[in-house]
């Protein structure tokens, strides 16, 4: 087994492959060697050409149908990474102060991770050694880290996660600062306390009342609520216009006696209740006249044509467009996506149907015998794939010079106790070191207890490893400067300046971790 030190070693070179390239970067755009505008240029050429060149030539040489059952695998694990990452941003919008400008953008900052050319560089270099295979695990580490941009581009252009850049910056959807978490919390409690009182209470007097019925004559609760219904909507001039019953037989002589007419209290119930029930039938007649009114009234006015109706009844035929049929609306969505993940999808069926494979790149039975080779001794169409693999030599040190570029013209805020520390380092935390420890146990779980990850396999889990601590991606910068108004991003550039300065520390520290377990 190789030596503590010697697994640094290893770990550490390509970092400071990466280092350098980024720092050249930097301070070429500071000379004025890199200025905007060819940074702009190299940024085009890099994601639409040579990146995508260099996934296909990958791809199509490295995967098998053998081989190609890591794709599930992979995307379990790229998918478990990316949700751990949202469910962290989101506590940390919660418990920190994060600013007004960057409480959506937050959340993309933990679900994405810059897959692409930092693991590719490792990847490229640290392959070409013990314990791994440098004539196979080179092209087939940077197909499977393929796996992983299909799945971010496919999350954050297919699913409309880049929308959330802007957010930040839309005011029906902007989140409005929020107070400490403490007093927070304690709203939070008094609120749901009072709820709960209230609810106690009215079970109390649910209870109470259920027990005064219960001693009641059976009937009279009628009576009861009559009465309070009766006192409450029942005017005084009114309760004195109710006179006392006087039983058949009585004259008036004797009802102009001294002698009191005693009155039954129930008589002058049912009076009142008569009275009130009048008054609400009337009520309900009235209300009925007046809603047939209203119906007739609705009936007889002239109906207004909306401007949906007249635009589908005169309009309809000059701005309705026929309906497309069905092979070229998929030849648009097609010809939408981005071109790496046209490259992916293009490079898989290529990869895995032998006859077709044969055509690009030397397979197993194929090659020389049912495919004639050319007269170089190559496949007939292997001059794509050589030019694939020349132009996407350039694609990992332009991405690393256009990193430097980048961090060459941030513009970090003047007032430093305006910076949110808390949250740039609590985020940091959950992507360089909470994560990537999720994903040693869990890999090394699936490799010892499953065959998703197998031994022989090595290259598969140390990707799996090495790209759970990589920081945000830089494309969110050029997004979210695209969203906003003023075209800046500075709160995003101070998240991702911490992550990208550690970023040498913990990527050397995940790499050496992942080549020792694959050493095991």
């Amino acid at each position: 087994m190789t030596s503590a030190g010697a697994i640094i070693y290893k770990a550490f070179m390509p970092t400071l492959k990466m280092v350098l390239c980024i720092m050249l970067g930097f301070f070429a755009t500071k000379r004025g060697w890199l200025t905007a505008a060819g940074a702009k240029g190299l940024g085009a050429i890099v994601i639409q050409v040579t990146l995508p060149a260099l996934l296909f030539s990958s791809m199509v040489t490295a995967f098998t149908p053998e081989n190609i059952k890591a794709f599930g695998p992979l995307v379990i694990v790229a998918v478990s990474y990316q949700l751990l990452g949202l469910i962290f941003a989101w506590f940390i919008r919660e418990i920190f102060y994060v600013p007004i400008d960057f409480r959506w953008g937050i959340l993309v900052s933990g679900l994405t991770s810059n897959w692409g050319n930092l693991p590719t560089a490792i990847v490229q270099t640290m392959a070409k050694e013990a314990p791994f295979n440098p004539a196979k695990d080179v092209d087939l580490g940077v197909a499977y880290i393929a796996i992983f941009i299909f799945i971010m581009n496919s999350t954050f252009w297919g699913l409309g996660v880049h929308k959330l850049c802007g957010w930040d910056f839309q005011d029906d959807k902007r989140l409005q600062d929020q107070p400490p978490l403490k007093e927070r919390w304690s709203s939070q409690f008094v609120s749901t306390k009072n709820k709960l009182s209230k609810w106690t209470g009215i079970r109390k007097n649910i209870e109470s009342q259920l027990d005064m019925e219960s001693q009641t004559i059976p009937g009279m609760e009628m009576i009861h609520g009559s009465q309070e219904d009766e006192e409450v909507n029942t005017k005084p001039e009114d309760q004195k216009e109710i006179e006392p019953y006087i039983p058949p037989g009585t004259t008036s002589s004797s009802s102009s006696s001294s002698q009191p007419i005693t009155s039954i209290p129930v008589y002058k119930t049912t009076t009142r209740l008569s009275k009130v029930n009048s008054a609400n039938s009337v009520k309900r007649s009235t209300s009925r006249i007046q809603q047939s009114t209203t119906s007739n009234a609705k009936s007889d006015s002239p109906t207004l044509p909306s401007p949906a109706n007249h635009e589908d009844g005169d309009d309809h035929e000059s701005t309705s467009t026929p309906a497309q049929p069905l092979w070229k609306r998929l030849g648009l969505i097609l010809y939408n996506l981005p071109n790496v993940t046209k490259a992916i999808i293009i490079s898989v069926p290529v990869a895995t149907i032998q006859p077709l494979k044969s055509l690009f790149a030397p397979t197993e039975g194929w090659s020389g015998g049912k495919m004639p080779n050319g007269p170089d001794g190559n496949p007939p169409l292997f001059f794509f794939i050589e030019t694939a693999s020349f132009l996407g030599a350039i694609a990992v040190p332009g991405a690393l010079l256009l990193l430097g570029a980048s961090f060459a013209r941030l513009k970090i805020p003047k007032n430093w106790h305006e910076v949110p520390l808390g949250a740039i380092i609590a985020l940091m935390i959950s992507k360089m070191i909470l994560v990537p420890v999720f994903g040693i146990f869990v890999i090394q779980a699936f490799r010892d207890h499953t065959s998703l990850f197998p031994r022989e396999d090595k290259i598969r889990t140390f990707i799996s490893i090495l790209l759970s601590g990589t920081p945000s991606q830089v494309l969110q910068l050029v997004v979210t400067q695209t969203y906003n108004p003023d075209g800046t991003a500075e709160t995003l550039a101070t998240f991702l300046l911490l992550q990208y300065a550690v970023m040498f520390i913990f990527s050397t520290a995940i790499a050496a971790i992942a080549l020792y377990i694959v050493e095991q």
